[in-house]
């Protein structure tokens, strides 16, 4: 009985990490956030608006979780100029705001989803890779 001693060969494929923008003013959020999808996305950060119109210009990203009341630009502004620039990347609102789901400038920003904080990791998880396949 001859034995086969060859090995197999073996290919390895490079993925591709998906790019996510986390904008929150406060750290903790988007650190536990961060932390929550880093395993599965490129993450990037930002703590306000401004910064976070800034980051859509120079990274290549798949999706953005934005917080809606933040410093130096407000969450509805910073989506209405991110809309300018790219018009198909989703994006999930997350804001403690009850009353900002029903207002009409965010039914009419091409936003995906709407999460209220405190936020259900569970359901933001879902959403997260519902929209972006991960």
């Amino acid at each position: 009985m001859v034995e086969n001693n060859k090995k197999e060969k073996t290919r390895r494929y490079k993925t591709v990490k998906k790019g996510i923008l986390v904008c929150d003013d406060e750290k903790p959020i988007r650190l536990s956030l961060s932390e929550m999808l880093f395993n599965y996305c490129e993450i990037v950060e930002a703590s306000n608006g401004r910064t976070a119109v800034n980051v859509v210009e120079s990274e290549s990203l798949d999706l953005i979780i934005i917080d809606i009341k933040m410093p130096h630009m407000h969450g509805i502004e910073a989506i209405g100029k991110i809309r300018q620039r790219n018009q198909e990347i989703p994006i999930i609102v997350c804001t403690a705001y009850r009353k900002m789901k029903d207002d009409f400038t965010i039914k009419n920003s091409d936003v995906a989803a709407f999460i209220i904080k405190p936020i259900d990791i569970k359901a933001l998880k879902m959403k997260v890779f519902e929209l972006i396949g991960a």
